[in-house]
């Protein structure tokens, strides 16, 4: 999982985000805080396009993470998690990455 994390911000979300998360996340602008969103998806899930996206194959990731559908994590570019949610909220994204960067 971590390879794949890149530099910079990196916003995990575990499952295929639903249409409202979906819009959410095409909002993020690009730039030097807006975090990289990576999915991790369940085998046979299917990936939407425009997002980077992992399969959890054996299902360890979200074992080792606590995690179920819709939940979602911010990773720091040193790759040490920053804050961590059951369900992905904007505002709550912007708030942890405004303490993050302060």
């Amino acid at each position: 999982l971590l390879p794949n994390t890149g530099q910079g911000f990196v916003l995990l979300h575990f499952g295929t985000p639903d249409a409202s998360v979906s819009a959410a996340l095409a909002d993020l602008a690009p730039g030097a805080l807006e975090p990289q969103v990576l999915l991790v998806l369940a085998p046979g899930e299917d990936a939407p396009s425009g997002h980077a996206w992992v399969t959890d194959s054996e299902g360890l990731a979200a074992a080792r993470c606590d995690a179920r559908p819709g939940t979602a994590y911010l990773i720091r570019p040193d790759q040490h998690v920053a804050a961590r949610w059951r369900r992905f909220d904007a505002s709550a994204l912007r708030a942890a990455l405004g303490r993050a960067t302060q």
